[in-house]
């Protein structure tokens, strides 16, 4: 279930069950309500008869002796006779409305002890009379007559006095039954309820939808966000709306973003320049600082591996090993530095007219070696023999004005020796030949 979905139920759920509790407080508060009016006019109406059948005839025992209370009050239509005038004036109380019928309870009972019965059903209220002594005179079908009353019911007794004089207690007991025209209202207020129930949860219905489109859409931005940082792209920025706590989350998810994309910047950066540095770090480690040449180690592995593919597809390949001539006489002569400049030049010469396949590196002192892939003996001793030239031709008079540099190279391409170290060390041995035969030569077998 969709959270959209579940905050609409909510607001749903919530709205009914707010609307149900108060409308079912107000209709009990007002069936309550109604309940004490009612009974207490039919305590007031029956107090009112009581009151004048009494005065009329002056006790109890009197009265019942000349009639019952339940003919005294039919005989008057429930209006009782006017009281002996006190100081002229009239006190009688208002009788009941000629259009409304004597209700049972608000009304005297019968002899028997049981009031008369409603038009319609059973009386809403049984009213208990009791004499001086809370001595039942009318039980109203709760208590025999003569049983003194508990104080339970007393509480509740209202006096009816004959001048200065109490008569008799009357008590009120029942329950609530509704009236036509109460019902009706009752009836009324249900159905106003039941409007409002419904209104009520189309309002929450209307509500959940606007409300929970608005927090879809706001929850849909981060989710597309996180989705696209998922996807690579770190810095994502979502509308910050309003300043509730969804806002709160897509202000601190852009905080969060731009930290991220920031750190992985940061990150990519320090990552390239590690992996510089590496490089950096790899090539002094198979380069020779004087020169900028390969080393000897450097040549050995890549060497190995040349040997090791000409084999395998059986393709030529030729290696050589060169010295400069006189070196040492170079250093005792001129100098160190310039034995270091020499050594600087050769290898620039020989770095520049290589093929990116070719390998050039040097082995050491004044020793350089070569290894030409795909390259027969005649081509490379021709190359090697040009490289020689050059290094002769060069102008080493600018270094110092007496220096003269040649070099001596041996050349050797028969895959046969069974490794290349075995086919450099041939090349040595031809190297060693042309310095024997006068130096400034290429010796190739």
């Amino acid at each position: 279930m969709s959270l959209r979905t579940k905050f609409m139920l909510a607001l749903l759920l919530t709205g009914l069950a707010a609307v149900a509790m108060v409308g079912s407080l107000a209709y009990v508060g007002m069936t309550k309500k109604v309940d004490v009016i009612r009974r207490q006019s039919a305590a007031d109406h029956f107090y009112d008869g009581m009151s004048a059948y009494l005065q009329k005839y002056g006790s109890w025992q009197a009265a019942i002796a000349v009639e019952s209370f339940d003919d005294f009050m039919h005989s008057s239509r429930g209006r009782p006779p006017p009281p002996p005038e006190q100081d002229g004036g009239d006190d009688r109380p208002p009788p009941p409305p000629d259009d409304e019928p004597q209700r049972a309870g608000e009304g005297p009972p019968r002899q028997g002890d049981r009031p008369p019965p409603r038009r319609g059903g059973e009386p809403p209220y049984h009213f208990i009379v009791a004499d001086q002594d809370f001595r039942v005179l009318m039980g109203g079908g709760a208590y025999r007559h003569g049983e003194v009353l508990p104080a339970s019911a007393r509480k509740d007794a209202r006096a009816v006095k004959v001048g200065e004089r109490v008569e008799a207690y009357i008590s009120p007991e029942g329950v609530f039954t509704p009236s036509k025209q109460e019902q009706q209202y009752i009836d009324a207020m249900r159905e106003a309820l039941v409007a409002g129930v419904t209104g009520a949860a189309a309002l929450a219905l209307v509500l959940g939808v606007l409300l929970s489109r608005g927090l879809s859409r706001k929850l849909s931005h981060l989710t597309g966000a996180v989705r696209a940082m998922h996807g690579g792209s770190l810095l994502q920025r979502v509308p910050v709306e309003g300043k509730d706590e969804v806002a709160a989350l897509a202000s601190a998810f852009n905080d969060m973003s731009e930290q991220l994309a920031r750190s992985h910047e940061e990150l990519k950066e320090s990552h390239q320049t590690i992996l510089a540095q590496a490089e950096q770090m790899r090539e002094l480690s198979v380069r020779d600082a004087l020169t900028r040449l390969h080393n000897r180690r450097h040549f050995d592995e890549q060497a190995t591996t040349l040997f090791s593919h000409a084999v395998r597809h059986k393709r030529p390949l030729s290696v050589v090993i060169g010295d400069i001539d006189f070196f040492k006489r170079i250093n005792d002569q001129f100098s160190h530095a310039t034995g270091d400049a020499v050594l600087r030049q050769v290898g620039e010469i020989l770095r520049s007219h290589m093929r990116l396949s070719d390998l050039v590196a040097r082995y050491g002192g004044e020793e350089f070696v070569i290894a030409f892939p795909e390259t027969e003996l005649p081509q490379a001793a021709a190359l090697c023999d040009k490289l020689r030239n050059m290094i002769e031709g060069f102008p080493w008079h600018e270094v110092h004005p007496d220096l003269k540099v040649t070099m001596s190279m041996g050349v050797y391409a028969d895959l046969a020796a069974g490794t290349a170290e075995a086919m450099l060390q041939k090349a040595d041995e031809l190297l060693y030949r042309a310095k024997q035969t006068g130096r400034n030569r290429v010796c190739f077998a």
